[in-house]
């Protein structure tokens, strides 16, 4: 198979621990590793020809399975054409990772809340959850209810490691025609996608609990146009929280 994006990790149980990436780009190879959810260090390796930078980047490739990572991702990808679709999925398998590890780790919660979360120049990709329980020992106000930076869950970030080695490419000085609003919508767009297909799988709950629910992706620093509620939640969550804006 031709790749030019191969990317392993550690894991500690089904969770990314450690990565390893490389990526070729015509004569030259870019790898990086590190803990997952960091940038980790990177080098770039320019070499004398296409051939001899296929032969760098099939022998780092190797060295990351010998050092003992596992092969997670190895694709043909085009830096300069935003796949939404390949995105949106994988934003989707990992925040469903995330949110059943939140659920996992607390069983005696009633979760009431699932969101993710980025940032206003579309680097970070957080998923965050909350419980009535969490929500009670917080005192109850709706403000942190529809708020999901308040929330008490977000230790699962690793789960979407994929996605975000999928974005740093251009927050890095790696070679691409893609310019801050065009990742923007990427981002943001596969964030609700995956949103919109996690609800349509009934991760987070029956059409009936769901009224006790609040699903989100919003930016922590942006100005809210770019918030998704409506299309993500019953009508019930809806009037709710649009009765607290009003306040």
């Amino acid at each position: 198979m031709t790749t030019n994006w191969s990317l392993f990790h550690k894991h500690i149980g089904a969770k990314p621990r450690q990565f390893f990436e490389v990526r070729l780009l015509g004569k030259a190879v870019w790898h990086a590793t590190g803990m997952a959810e960091t940038w980790g260090t990177d080098a770039l390796d320019e070499l004398a020809s296409p051939a001899a930078a296929q032969e760098r980047y099939d022998a780092l490739c190797a060295e990351a399975v010998a050092a003992g990572f596992t092969p997670t991702r190895q694709l043909e990808i085009d830096l300069n054409r935003l796949d939404a679709a390949l995105l949106a999925a994988e934003i989707r398998d990992g925040a469903r990772n995330a949110f059943n590890a939140m659920r996992a780790a607390h069983p005696d919660h009633t979760m009431n809340g699932f969101a993710l979360m980025s940032d206003e120049s579309a680097m970070t990709i957080v998923p965050m959850a909350n419980s009535e329980q969490a929500l009670a020992d917080d005192g109850g106000a709706d403000y942190i209810r529809f708020n999901p930076g308040e929330w008490s869950f977000f230790e699962e970030g690793a789960y979407l490691d994929v996605a975000y080695r999928m974005i740093l490419p251009y927050h890095r000085d790696i070679p691409n025609e893609v310019d801050i609003d065009a990742l923007r919508h990427w981002v943001f767009g596969a964030c609700a996608q995956a949103l919109r297909m996690l609800a349509e799988e009934g991760l987070f709950g029956s059409p009936a609990e769901r009224d006790a629910v609040m699903v989100q992706f919003q930016v922590t620093d942006g100005d809210g146009d770019d918030d998704v509620i409506d299309e993500l939640n019953t009508a019930t969550v809806v009037q709710r929280y649009k009765a607290w804006c009003k306040k």
